[in-house]
């Protein structure tokens, strides 16, 4: 691994741990009523885009990271919609 990799990855970590705290708070209290729909859409397209684009530059950092944004966003727009 090189040291832009390990750069990538720090930026990823610090920007996915940010949608940490709503996560857990939507899931322990089952409730989303005062967060947008249309931001969580968006939000988890743009993550499929960036998932692509580390796709066609075979970038794990990005790959990995918007994988595990993606799946933390997906549900709190599971939540959302339910």
């Amino acid at each position: 691994m090189i040291w832009i990799d390990l750069v990538g990855y720090a930026a990823g970590f610090i920007t996915f741990t940010s949608l940490l705290p709503q996560t857990i708070k939507s899931w322990r209290t089952k409730s989303t009523n005062d967060l947008s729909l249309l931001r969580y859409i968006r939000y988890v397209f743009g993550l499929a885009l960036w998932i692509t684009y580390g796709v066609l530059l075979n970038s794990k950092p990005i790959m990995v990271i918007n994988l595990l944004g993606i799946s933390m966003a997906s549900s709190i727009l599971y939540l959302k919609i339910k």
